[in-house]
């Protein structure tokens, strides 16, 4: 297992290493190419490799307006990381004071002088230091000087259901997300959009009608309002689950919630926390007479989703590092660039 610790702890054994550094949040195919090409370039050279992420974006600190809502839960981002086989992940809690350090001082005193990279693996759109002041750019004319090797991944793009050509990010993630084309996104994510959440007490409406449901406690960002066909992990297994995400405007409600029929399942998971994926979008949220309607909706649903179930393959929950080979990881030019500063 990976070591997580903060600037002060980072053990002089990662010293030296390739560094990756980003918010990563959803942990996309485009953050999966950049981190498999830091894990193949680590190896190669017989060096560690070390992650730099933050417990929060640093919007969230600097103004919390601004902040999106993350994609996953910090434990399910982590997990993610880790599959990627790094000797370090450096999990920064930001702070103003931290988040106003100038880009050279970041540079000279974060990634030199604590971490000693001697390889920097980076996408073309990352940015640090106050402001936001440091780019690809500035690393392109002063990582020699500095002493390490840099390394700048392309982005990758992708086809998206109605052929649209995409190129792949946090942002638009969260843009098909929030427009619920949970299909699309998991295009972009590599796997299904997905929940993690303990499970609350409802009103108990669903078990009255012969369908009880599973409710979430939500901090991620939550799709359109709409009816899905999905997959709850419980306990380990995955079973079939209508999703519903809306208002209850049957029952005068307005407030958004997040509930799941879990189909093939008995039992009391109050207090549980479960992963609930999103795998295609059925319909729109209505609003129904009564209760007998809705009953007879929902059977329709609950058939919905089985038949999807089994005509569909969802998309397993792989990260590239699972299924790109080395070759297609690193840039040809890798064996030269772990040789390490050039002159």
């Amino acid at each position: 297992m990976s070591v997580v610790c903060d600037l002060e702890s980072f053990p002089p054994a990662a010293r030296g290493g390739v560094l990756c550094i980003g918010n990563f949040d959803g942990v996309h195919r485009g953050h999966a190419r950049m981190l498999t090409c830091g894990r193949t370039l680590a190896t190669q050279c017989g060096r560690p490799f070390v992650m730099m992420t933050f417990a929060v974006h640093p919007l969230s600190i600097l103004t919390p307006q601004a902040a999106p809502t993350p994609l996953m839960t910090l434990t399910q981002r982590m997990e993610l990381l880790h599959s990627f086989s790094p000797d370090a992940i450096i999990l920064l809690q930001p702070d103003p004071q931290f988040l106003a350090m100038a880009a050279e001082t970041f540079l000279h005193e974060v990634v030199v002088s604590t971490i000693g990279a001697k390889h920097m693996v980076e996408g073309p759109s990352f940015t640090f230091g106050c402001g936001a002041a440091g780019d690809v750019a500035m690393l392109e004319k002063q990582y020699t000087s500095h002493g390490f090797d840099l390394t700048v991944v392309p982005t990758v793009a992708t086809t998206l259901a109605d052929l649209t050509e995409v190129t792949i990010s946090s942002s638009l993630c969260r843009w098909l997300i929030t427009h619920g084309r949970v299909q699309d996104a998991a295009q972009l994510l590599g796997r299904p959009y997905t929940l993690r959440s303990l499970v609350v007490h409802g009103h108990g409406r669903g078990k009255k009608m012969g369908y009880p449901t599973v409710n979430l406690e939500v901090q991620q960002l939550v799709p359109a309002q709409g009816v899905y066909a999905g997959r709850a992990l419980v306990a380990g297994c995955w079973y079939p689950a209508a999703i519903s995400v809306g208002t209850n405007s049957t029952f005068g409600q307005h407030q958004v919630s997040v509930e799941a029929f879990l189909l093939d399942f008995s039992g009391d998971i109050y207090d549980t926390s479960i992963d609930l994926a999103f795998d295609h979008w059925i319909r729109d949220q209505q609003s129904f007479a009564g209760m007998e309607p809705l009953q007879r909706r929902i059977t329709l649903d609950v058939q919905t989703v089985r038949h999807v179930h089994e005509k569909f393959q969802p998309i397993e929950a792989k990260s590239d590092v699972n299924h790109m080979s080395p070759a297609q990881a690193a840039p040809a030019s890798a064996a030269i660039l772990c040789q390490g500063p050039q002159s």
